[in-house]
């Protein structure tokens, strides 16, 4: 038995980094759609939704047994509460969106400017409100006002 030595490079040619041509795994695998594990879950007559929904709802579920005999036998198995409630967080999350934390914050990522007015001091008057109520009629009947960032305030120059 004569040992030739021959390099790597003569007996698997490289195209690159990676697997070598001719390998099995050279171009991946083929995506599996949901589409896909729809249409399988169909042709074996069942539905994974459905099924943890009745772990969820029910306190016992029917499991087959095959008895020394080799017999199958049907019989009601108790759902412990930590299964059922592992099987409801999963239900959940195709019933309900999940909620997302938004900040909110003003320009520049500073805070929200607010205003707020002591209203009861206006209140007071009959006379105030009237001119209240005017001014927030004409103001809804003008154009809107633009909100600026305290950055567009200009401070008047000292004279």
């Amino acid at each position: 038995m004569s040992k030739t030595k021959q390099s790597a490079t003569e007996v698997l040619p490289k195209a690159g980094p990676g697997f070598h041509p001719g390998h099995p795994r050279v171009g991946g695998r083929k995506k599996r759609t949901a589409q896909m594990a729809r249409d399988l879950a169909d042709s074996m007559g069942c539905d994974p939704l459905e099924f943890m929904m009745r772990i969820v709802n029910s306190d016992t579920i029917e499991q087959t047994v095959i008895a020394p005999d080799g017999k199958k036998q049907h019989i009601e198995v108790a759902i412990p509460l930590d299964t059922r409630m592992d099987a409801a967080k999963a239900v959940a999350n195709y019933l309900y969106p999940k909620l997302n934390a938004t900040a909110v914050t003003g320009a520049n990522d500073r805070p929200v400017l607010m205003a707020s007015e002591n209203l009861s001091v206006l209140m007071s008057s009959s006379e105030a409100v009237e001119l209240a109520q005017r001014l927030a009629l004409l103001m809804a009947e003008s154009t809107p006002a633009r909100i600026i960032s305290p950055d567009e305030i200009q401070t008047p120059a000292p004279s």
